[in-house]
């Protein structure tokens, strides 16, 4: 992935992420989900959410297109997403409060609609209720098919809705071998 002139002139680039950026995965994780965190879980527990950070990094390391984004050759924050044989997912887009007026976010959506468009296969997205994201991805095309008590399901480009509509689809994907 490469990032435009207009982002690269402002000090911007991007990276594969790799072992040695966790610790600042779990710092920049914190200062983006913290809030969320208190607001509909009960508060942010360090401990836990090291824990649940550690292993979700090790887990996109292994599956998942992760990139770090820099600013002046500091991290600022991370774009990952899973391609699958039939879809799109697993996106996360975490950037420091500061860069979330860059448009960075839009540059990365855009990203994912593309390759959407270029294989045929949906983004099926989960984003909080409060998150500004959620515009964003709308903006881009997207459309909530389902909704949680904290959380909006949305996707891009899916043909059948049905598949992924029910609760119980969502829980129990047949495996494909």
């Amino acid at each position: 992935m490469i990032l435009p002139d207009e982002f690269i002139n402002r000090g911007f680039s991007i990276q594969e992420a790799g072992t040695d950026d966790l610790g600042i995965y779990i710092d920049i994780r914190r200062a983006c989900c913290k809030n969320d965190a208190d607001q509909y879980y009960g508060g942010w527990n360090d401990e836990i959410q090291t824990i649940i950070s550690t292993d979700s990094f090790h887990r996109m390391l292994q599956v998942k297109s992760i990139y770090k984004i820099l600013q002046e050759d500091r991290i600022i924050g991370f774009f990952s997403f899973t391609e699958q044989k039939d879809r799109i997912g697993d996106v996360s887009i975490y950037l420091l409060p500061h860069a979330c007026e860059t448009e960075l976010e839009v540059f990365f959506i855009h990203q994912l609609t593309s390759r959407s468009e270029e294989t045929g296969k949906p983004v099926i997205i989960t984003v909080l209720r409060s998150s500004p994201l959620k515009e964003l991805f709308e903006r881009a095309g997207f459309e909530i098919y389902d909704k949680s008590k904290t959380h909006y399901l949305m996707s891009y480009n899916q043909k059948d809705p049905k598949e992924t509509n029910s609760y119980m689809n969502r829980i129990y994907i047949k495996s494909q071998q």
